[in-house]
């Protein structure tokens, strides 16, 4: 069997980073985010958002493949194109901070070898022609006008740590009240009857005269009827909260209850009782008594 021929290597850098099916996914993409995010992808970035370094090697890929765009580079020329770009940042700056950078004339030696492999038709010297020289003095100028104007910003911000200020705010935070014990909930649809509170009854208006001239001024008939209308004020509550009314009106209804109960009971004879509730206290009213042989009957069921 005849030996099988070796694969001729393989020249140049086209499609080693960038792939055919992620320029076809690149050329996909509705917009710019959708873009950036298969670059991020494509270079393993994780954290484009929140790693500043990460973040501007993305974006420096990004533009050079918009550069291609507008070149109307071949798929091969574009590829190739990302992976002497990509070549050329990491030659130039570490991938950890805080570590030596390659000076500018050494990257800038390293981009034009980079280049010439690519646009000499020489492939025993592992060269492949992908550039013309109009190519090759479009992309030096792009370089010269981007990357390489603002290589000293690149150095310092791939070499050079910025320092942290940790800054603390005291914040008054409102916690919300406990809630209440299990103990006092009720089951749905069950109605509970709200208790019944009385409003308190208002209390007389104090009346200084010192204060109410202040205010008021001086005028004898006003002043006159301002104190009716205070001392008027001052009965009605006193009259409304009056204990010797209210004593008075308990007893009634706590004798009427018993006569009426002894009615039932058969103890005494039946009688037509017209309650009477007084407005006013009556200081010489005095309940009726007893009449002895209910008083008898009574006191023998209570011993008994």
């Amino acid at each position: 069997e005849a030996p099988e021929e070796e694969a001729a290597p393989r020249l140049g850098l086209a499609f080693t980073d960038l792939t055919i099916e992620a320029m076809e996914a690149l050329a996909d993409a509705p917009d710019v985010k959708s873009k950036l995010q298969i670059l991020c992808e494509l270079t393993e970035v994780n954290h484009y958002q929140d790693n500043t370094w990460s973040g501007v090697f993305v974006d420096y890929l990004y533009y050079g493949l918009a550069f291609a765009a507008e070149r109307s580079f071949s798929d091969e020329q574009t590829s190739a194109l990302s992976s002497i770009l990509k070549n050329v940042f990491e030659h130039a700056f570490p991938v950890e901070p805080d570590s030596d950078s390659t000076p500018l004339e050494e990257n800038h030696a390293f981009f034009k070898d980079q280049m010439l492999t690519h646009s000499v038709d020489d492939a025993e010297a592992g060269c492949i022609q992908l550039y013309s020289v109009e190519d090759v003095t479009q992309v030096s100028n792009f370089l010269s006008t981007t990357f390489y104007r603002h290589y000293n910003s690149y150095k310092y911000a791939y070499t050079t740590t910025q320092p942290e200020e940790t800054v603390h705010h005291s914040l008054i935070v409102e916690t919300p009240l406990p809630p209440p014990p299990l103990c006092e909930g009720q089951l749905f649809g069950e109605a509970v009857p709200e208790p019944c509170v009385e409003a308190p009854a208002p209390a007389p208006a104090p009346y200084y005269e010192e204060d109410h001239v202040e205010y008021y001024g001086e005028d004898p008939e006003y002043l006159d009827s301002y104190k009716a209308y205070v001392r008027g004020r001052r009965l009605d509550a006193e009259r409304q909260e009056d204990p010797s009314l209210t004593k008075a009106r308990e007893d009634a209804m706590a004798m009427l209850a018993q006569l009426k109960a002894d009615e039932e009971a058969g103890l005494v004879e039946p009688t037509e009782w017209t309650v009477v509730e007084p407005d006013e206290p009556r200081p010489d009213w005095v309940p009726p008594a007893t009449p002895p042989d209910v008083r008898e009957k009574l006191a023998a069921r209570e011993a008994g």
